[in-house]
């Protein structure tokens, strides 16, 4: 399970994105996992933006691992429109020993109309998803 509340502050030109993320694993060896992200991005034009965005997994909260254990990784990303498609591409660097060292992610988002909503725009789901998080313990699928 993961609790994951989105804080933000977005103009017309700039985003700036915190996700204070807890999973929180099932069964016996379950425990609760403190894995922030974060964003920050400029707006270029219309449905393009470049940023940065760090993911990071400190471990058990209460405990976490030290330093060399940890997930820390920056990606320099890039969001732009594919036709109806939101496409969120980044390029990533591990910080630690822990992490990756190279990693490529890929999200794709569909907004689907609303019927009766008043206006045509369509919401997009830009926002900090930790790809890293749990990586060897869980699997899970986020949709925005």
């Amino acid at each position: 399970m993961e609790i994951r509340p989105i804080i933000g502050m977005r103009n017309a030109d700039y985003e700036f994105i915190v996700n204070p993320i807890v999973d929180i694993g099932f069964g016996k060896h379950g425990e609760a996992d403190f894995a922030p992200a974060a964003r920050v991005a400029r707006k270029l034009k219309d449905d393009l933006f470049v940023g940065l965005e760090y993911y990071a997994d400190f471990g058990e909260i209460g405990a976490f691992s030290p330093l060399a254990e940890q997930q820390h990784t920056l990606f320099a990303v890039t969001d732009f429109k594919l036709g109806e498609f939101d496409v969120n591409f980044g390029v990533g660097y591990g910080l630690t020993p822990a992490s990756d060292r190279l990693v490529v992610k890929t999200i794709i988002g569909y907004a689907f109309p609303v019927p009766g909503a008043k206006g045509t725009e369509r919401a997009s789901a830009n926002g900090a998803i930790n790809p890293l998080a749990h990586l060897v313990r869980t699997q899970h699928a986020v949709l925005d």
